[in-house]
C-alpha cells in the first residue's frame, strides 16, 4: 500500500571496487538530492561478507562509528547485528528467506529485536526473471547479460500499517551508486546508522 506521500532523499552510497575490497562512502543527501557531507567510509575484503564490516568517519578509517555482523559465521544469509563504536548493538536487519524465493526481501530489526520495516525488490517480474531464467541452458546466459542492463530498486515498507515509506534507487546503469529517499518521519524514527548498513547490505550481502 502506498499514500501519497513525500519522500525526500536522505543517504547516498558509493562503491568502488577495486581489486581485492569494496569501498563504500555514505554521503547525506542535500534536500535537492544532490551529494552532501560524507558520513560513513566502509571498506569489505572482495568474497569475505562473513567479517565484520566497519564505518569510519573518514577514509583514512581512524575514526570508528559503526558496524555491523553476521549472527553467525556460517550463517551469511541470516541475521546481522549493526553495533556502535563501543560494540553496543543498536539495531539488526534479517533476510526473509521464503519472501526471498520471489524477489530479495529483507526485514530491519530494531533495539528490541522486532520487525519495523520491510525492504523488497520492487520489481517482482525482473527478480523472478533473474533468479529462474538463468537455469535454462543457453537462455540462461543470455539472461544473466540483458538484466545488467536493468537497475534494482527497492521499497522500504512499515510493517504495522503495511505503507510505503521510503525507497532505495540505483541511479547508475554500470555503476552502483544508490539514493535512499524516506519520508521525513521514518527516518527521524530509525537510527540512521542502521539504514546505512541495509543500503549497504543490499549491495554487498547480493553481489550486487
Amino acid at each position: 500500500m502506498r499514500y501519497d506521500i513525500n519522500m525526500n532523499p536522505k543517504l547516498i552510497v558509493e562503491q568502488k571496487l577495486t581489486a581485492f575490497v569494496n569501498k563504500y562512502a555514505i554521503y547525506a543527501a542535500m534536500p535537492d538530492g544532490s551529494k552532501g557531507q560524507l558520513v560513513a567510509f566502509a571498506q569489505q575484503k572482495r568474497f569475505n561478507i562473513k567479517e565484520k564490516v566497519l564505518f569510519y568517519s573518514e577514509e583514512s578509517k581512524t575514526n570508528l562509528v559503526f558496524s555491523f555482523r553476521a549472527e553467525k559465521v556460517l550463517d551469511i544469509h541470516g541475521r546481522y547485528f549493526v553495533e556502535d563504536a563501543a560494540g553496543q548493538p543498536i539495531g539488526a536487519f534479517k533476510k526473509d528467506f521464503a519472501q526471498s524465493l520471489v524477489s530479495s526481501t529483507w526485514n530491519i530489526l530494531d533495539a528490541s529485536d522486532t520487525p519495523v520495516i520491510k525492504v523488497t525488490e520492487s520489481n517482482q517480474a525482473l527478480a523472478v526473471f533473474r533468479r529462474y531464467g538463468g537455469f535454462i541452458p543457453v537462455v540462461g546466459d543470455i539472461i544473466d547479460i540483458v538484466t545488467v542492463f536493468f537497475r534494482y530498486h527497492f521499497k522500504f515498507t512499515q510493517i504495522s500499517t503495511g505503507v510505503e515509506i521510503g525507497t532505495y534507487q540505483k541511479t547508475t546503469l554500470f555503476r552502483d551508486h544508490y539514493k535512499l529517499l524516506m519520508t521525513d518521519e521514518s527516518y527521524a524514527a530509525q537510527d540512521w546508522r542502521v539504514l546505512a548498513s541495509m543500503a549497504v547490505g543490499l549491495d554487498a550481502l547480493q553481489s550486487r
